[in-house]
């Protein structure tokens, strides 16, 4: 090799060699760069997440009156886009009654949103939310409190003072606009029947829905088309059991002799899913099988339960002497002519919760006494009665029967006795129907459910402030 071929490759060697450290040197600052960029990104963000968290603190106490205006500081603000969206956000809340009716009112909440990179940070309804574009999540939690079957719904809305520009560090007041304005002002407390529905729609939807979920209770539902999250509340219904037969329906026809005072007619009573739910529920988690009751053929204290139909092949006899008993059945309830009755003479109560229809023909449902003593056996139906034989034949039935939903065919000579709920009824022949006197001044309670909490008193108003950007 001559000398110059190896001057040649000294000078090639030296510029592969440095063409390498300045691509590693350049690979390394970008990737450095990119890693600051996200930490710095971070570190906004979560400097304006805790910004957010009092500014809605300070919001808050303008907003129920605790003050008439607060200064607030966001923080630094340059990294992002803060802007107020005051129609940014609904809320409606609905008071649904078992006849129909319908009692709503709904707002727009507004807004206060930090969009950074990848990650958005808002105020919104008294709460704090964050998204970073695939879920919302909530940091702190908005005015809505619930307790001891009370809600209590201050709505805040934020609304713009002026139209100035977005300076550098977010500060600037909030200043009270409408404080405590009642929402219904004529619904009176406490709620006498229906369920209560709170409809969130906003872009942290997903946060809200944990919220109410986890916090909130009731029965929370999530809706990702409309990005929306709901809850529910039952309001307890108060059924008095003070005439032998309540009716939904004005369609009636009764060939017996009753007196136009010793029942009701049209009459909106709340649906027993929620109580029959809870029961089930409860039964499934601690009940026995419902083979150690009807299988011996006879029943003792304590609860069982059934995860689907039951069809009884023999009587039953129940032994209350050592405590009430019940019977939770998720399906329906095959009686036929088998007697269902109470032995003993105790004050003790046997209770049947059915998911699903009753069929019976000519049973003795009741106790061994010779007397009428219905509020010892007491029946909470969600579907029909007998809806698949012709009628219930002659049927002795001393007892409470809540079916709201059942349209019952009495045909033959059934013996009624107690207090009987139903839709619709269709009772001739030579059909006697008789009422209880003692169960005069007992109301039936028929609300809450699993994940349905019962709502007693509801106070919701609309509380708005404005905020002013300095």
């Amino acid at each position: 090799m001559y000398r110059g071929e190896r001057a040649q490759s000294e000078v090639i060697g030296t510029v592969l060699l440095l063409g390498i450290t300045i691509a590693a040197v350049t690979a390394t600052v970008a990737t450095g760069s990119v890693a600051l960029g996200a930490v710095t990104d971070e570190a906004q963000a979560a400097g304006v997440e805790n910004g957010m968290s009092e500014f809605t603190s300070r919001a808050s106490l303008v907003a129920l009156g605790e003050a008439d205006a607060k200064r607030f500081d966001l923080g630094s603000v340059d990294g992002g886009d803060l802007r107020l969206e005051e129609d940014a956000g609904r809320v409606e809340v609905r008071i649904e009654r078992p006849d129909g009716n319908v009692t709503a009112e709904s707002y727009p909440l507004g807004t206060l949103v930090y969009a950074g990179d990848g990650r958005e940070i808002a105020v919104q309804g008294g709460g704090v939310w964050s998204t970073d574009g695939t879920r919302g999540r909530m940091v702190s939690p908005p005015e809505y409190h619930y307790r001891d079957s009370t809600l209590t719904f201050p709505i805040v809305q934020l609304t713009r003072e002026g139209d100035r520009p977005v300076p550098a560090r977010g500060t600037g007041v909030v200043r009270r606009t409408t404080a405590g304005e009642t929402v219904f002002p004529n619904v009176s407390n406490p709620l006498e029947n229906g369920t209560v529905v709170v409809t969130v729609t906003s872009d942290y939807y997903e946060g809200w829905y944990d919220f109410f979920s986890q916090r909130a209770e009731g029965d929370v539902t999530i809706d990702d088309a409309n990005r929306t999250a709901t809850a529910r509340l039952v309001v307890p219904g108060e059924v008095p059991l003070d005439k032998p037969l309540s009716l939904g329906s004005e369609d009636t026809n009764m060939d017996v002799p009753l007196h136009e005072d010793e029942y009701d007619l049209g009459v909106a009573h709340p649906s027993p899913s929620a109580v029959i739910d809870e029961r089930i529920e409860n039964a499934s988690t601690s009940g026995r099988p419902i083979g150690d009751c009807v299988g011996d053929g006879t029943c003792t204290a304590g609860t069982y339960h059934a995860s689907g139909d039951v069809s009884l092949s023999d009587d039953v006899e129940f032994d209350t002497s050592g405590g009430n008993v019940t019977v939770a059945i998720d399906g329906d309830l095959e009686i036929g002519g088998n007697d269902l009755r109470i032995t003993d003479g105790s004050d003790n109560v046997v209770t049947y919760y059915v998911n699903g229809s009753v069929e019976l023909n000519n049973p003795t449902i009741g106790t061994t006494a010779s007397s009428i003593d219905a509020d010892r056996t007491r029946f909470y139906v969600n579907g029909g009665i007998a809806e698949n034989t012709n009628g219930i034949g002659n049927a002795a039935i001393d007892a409470i029967v809540y079916a709201p939903n059942a349209d019952v065919e009495a045909n033959g000579n059934p013996t009624l006795r107690g207090a009987f709920v139903f839709e619709r009824l269709d009772l001739g022949g030579a059909s006697s129907m008789a009422y209880d006197a003692d169960l005069t001044g007992i109301d039936l309670t028929i609300g809450g459910g699993p994940g349905r909490n019962p709502i007693t008193y509801l106070h919701v108003s609309r509380n708005a402030v404005s905020v002013r950007l300095e």
